[in-house]
């Protein structure tokens, strides 16, 4: 048993008074558990152990603690005492589910919830099942052990600490024990007040030890240092610490991955509180969550992978670029763009129709414009034939307009969330991500997905090629839902949403597609994502590039961004940096809002406009390149636009790099971030071995270094590795009827 900590254990000068802080703890914020004298509940004593399938539970007696807070000489330490009650027994299962991947789950209750029982299995962030995995139980006075053909997970009976190393003695993960000097930690625990419960879990965090993912991050790369906001929210650009992506697994430079099974708001703390300790908190009565070894941060991508499933291949054509704008108005609009595309010899595949189809911008009902965009059927069939597939807008909210009939639909089946009253739930302003007043589509009802699903259906069925389902992070925790809790949906929320689009689409073309916004866990099924509403400024397009690697961390291969940035207007440089970055990446697209609204290349200076072709153009002959790594990635896990630290993880220099990536596994792409009035000098790191210039061809022999190359506005440094087989196609104006023939072949 664990003894209380005794002020004679102290220097004298750390001797005070302890004070109690009274504030109460509010139904939704974790940090309220962190710093209030909350019931916490610790595993202190095994009970019992049982034998289950692929692993066991155990059965603990509790240390029930209060939570107090002292202050001395501007230190401040907190202190626990037991508290005067009676502590429950907890409950924790250890379950393998392959020889690499365990599963811990810690509860008040044995019965481990699943939350998402009434969501149907594609909507689920976990869809694996476990396998039959050989493991040896042994149990000494001191310790219980469980081994696989790969490693050993260990529970230390006196201090109840979970460890787990490879089958040849390497530690890669641990909890971690609070020091009772140190209160900054907060290892295993259940908090309870008032039937509100949190769950608390810390895991040791080495000196040296670099955490990545957690989903899209546009701050950094690596997440050490970093209190996470986990909650889904419009980001209102890509230089915040809001997401539209939040995805529950992080990987380590230590060798492991951890996936936490759980849509519950969540607050991550990596190395922030304490320096030593990598902690998180749900709001939950559980906490559950696997660990995933690899002894490469490849095998850990893919064992996320194993758990959570692979992205689908998106169709060719998706690959090639969409035009597009807040929003095309009319037909004759549209005209207007296909017809200027092919005169400026622009290769392109997708005209893309945002917000304005409807009789009304922004009423979606899903019904065309007849005055505007009359015969959709006829005028979709004639942009194909021109080498054009036309796509689609939409959201996941309903405004409550008496000349929409989706509304009155929705509203006369049920198929809407409601508030307390029954009636359907409108928007508050306070709900980040969502428009006032609108009502939610409530996508845990299986009738409201099937019933809107067919209307995505009957959009296909006109022509169109994809839909968007924009939004989907704004959702009201307070509101009712039929078959979940609003706590768990609100991030969950878009995962149901995009697959209901995706599984629609599918069905009715056959193609895997849909172009979302916002997601979790096991988004990387339904492809593919792009990254929100960013900045017209040079920071917000380095914020685009961290959080395509963050993905690229968290199981996403596919992204997307707003070439030239959503919000303003671009400068002609601006857009030109952009679209090199975003012409190599997995998919290109034209976007954006403002007093100019407009993103087509010939919008901008003659230079501007030709260099955009120029490098539109090495996309398409690329294409055999391009569509061969697509595929990989579907088969790996790994992403398009990939950080250096996946390809080289024992080279310590590109752990923190995120201004370059490799484009697949062959090319690394080094964009230009800063305008030319900062400098003209770009700073390349290449790792060890041998690279080839692309433009150049330079041989360049890499003993691990820094090299620098002076840019002009048409520059964006191009690296090929060596053994690097690159094919040709010509680059047709489309790719709606193939890739063409391989006209070249280059062996670097």
């Amino acid at each position: 048993m664990e003894t209380t900590p005794n002020s004679q254990n102290f220097p004298q000068f750390m001797q005070a008074e302890t004070v109690t802080k009274t504030k109460a703890v509010s139904k939704t914020e974790i940090a309220d558990f962190r710093f209030n004298p909350a019931i916490q509940n610790r595993p202190a004593q095994i009970l019992n152990l049982e034998k289950e399938e692929n692993g066991i539970v155990l059965t603990f007696g509790t240390m029930a603690r209060r939570a107090m807070l002292s202050y001395t000489h501007e230190t401040s330490l907190h202190l626990y005492k037991p508290a005067d009650i009676t502590a429950p027994k907890v409950y924790l299962h250890i379950n393998f589910w392959t020889d690499e991947i365990f599963r811990v789950v810690f509860s008040k209750d044995k019965e481990i919830i699943n939350h998402f029982a009434g969501l149907p299995e594609d909507a689920q962030m976990l869809i694996a099942k476990p396998k039959n995995v050989d493991f040896t139980l042994n149990e000494t006075d001191n310790e219980i052990t469980l081994t696989t053909s790969k490693i050993i997970v260990s529970v230390d009976k006196q201090t109840t600490k979970i460890s787990a190393k490879f089958i040849d003695g390497k530690e890669f993960y641990s909890q971690k024990k609070q020091d009772f000097r140190t209160g900054d930690i907060h290892d295993l625990a259940l908090a309870d007040l008032d039937g509100d419960y949190a769950c608390f879990e810390s895991l040791e965090l080495e000196a040296d030890e670099v955490v990545y993912g957690l989903g899209e991050r546009f701050d950094s790369l690596t997440r050490n240092g970093r209190t996470v906001d986990f909650h889904n929210k419009d980001a209102v650009g890509t230089t915040s610490r809001r997401s539209y992506l939040n995805i529950p697994f992080y990987l380590s430079t230590k060798g492991y991955g951890l996936f936490l099974n759980s849509s519950a708001k969540t607050d991550w703390q990596i190395g922030t509180t304490d320096l030593s300790a990598l902690q998180f908190a749900v709001l939950d009565s559980q906490i559950d969550y696997f660990v995933i070894g690899g002894k490469t941060p490849k095998d850990i991508i893919k064992g996320y992978c194993t758990l959570t499933g692979y992205s689908k291949l998106p169709p060719l054509w998706s690959f090639g670029l969409w035009m597009s704008r807040n929003s095309y108005v009319s037909w004759d609009v549209v005209d207007d763009v296909a017809k200027k595309v092919r005169e400026n010899d622009i290769p392109c595949d997708v005209l893309h129709l945002d917000t304005a189809w409807f009789n009304r911008d922004w009423n979606c009902d899903l019904k065309f414009s007849q005055e505007r965009f009359p015969n959709p059927k006829e005028n979709i069939e004639r942009y194909k034939k021109d080498g054009f597939k036309i796509t689609l807008w939409q959201y996941n909210f309903i405004p409550p307009n008496d000349d929409n009939e989706h509304y009155h639909e929705a509203v006369k089946y049920g198929y809407l969330s409601k508030d307390k009253d029954g009636k359907p739930y409108q928007l508050p302003d306070t709900c980040q991500g969502s428009w006032v007043k609108d009502v939610t589509i409530d996508f845990s009802n299986p009738d409201a997905c099937k019933w809107y699903a067919d209307k995505i259906k009957g959009l296909i069925k006109l022509g169109a090629a994809a839909v968007k389902t924009d939004f989907g992070e704004g959702i009201a925790e307070d509101a009712i839902y039929q078959n979940i809790d609003g706590k768990h949906f609100h991030n969950l929320y878009s995962l149901v949403y995009n697959s209901v689009v995706f599984n629609a689409t599918k069905e009715a073309s056959g193609e895997n597609i849909v172009w979302a916004r916002s997601g979790t866990a096991g988004s990387q099924r339904y492809p593919l994502h792009w990254g929100g509403d960013s900045q017209c400024t040079f920071e917000a397009l380095a914020g685009t590039l961290r959080a395509a690697l963050s993905l690229g961390f968290s199981g996403i291969p596919f992204f997307s961004h707003d070439i030239g940035g959503f919000l303003g207007t671009p400068t002609d440089e601006l857009y030109v940096r952009w679209a090199q970055l975003g012409l190599f990446s997995s998919h290109s697209r034209c976007h954006g809002v403002g007093d100019n609204n407009y993103r087509e290349p010939w919008r901008f200076s003659k230079e501007a406009c030709d260099i955009f072709r120029y490098y539109d153009k090495l996309r398409y002959s690329l294409m055999p390149y391009i569509y061969e790594q697509a595929e990989k990635c579907t088969q790996t896990g790994l992403p398009m636009t990939r950080a250096l630290y996946l390809e080289y993880p024992e080279d310590r220099n590109v752990r923190y790099i995120d201004d370059e990536y490799l484009f697949g596994d062959s090319l690394l792409v080094a964009p230009v971030l800063k305008s030319l009035s900062k400098t003209d000098i770009r700073e390349i790191y290449l790792p060890r071995g041998t690279w080839f210039d692309y433009f150049t061809k330079e041989k360049i022999e890499s003993t691990g270094m820094w090299i620098s190359r002076k840019v002009d506005l048409k520059t964006m440094p191009i690296f090929v590795k060596e053994g690097t087989v690159l094919k040709y196609c010509d680059a047709k104006d489309n790719l709606q009827n193939g890739m063409g023939e391989i006209v070249k072949t280059e062996e670097y």
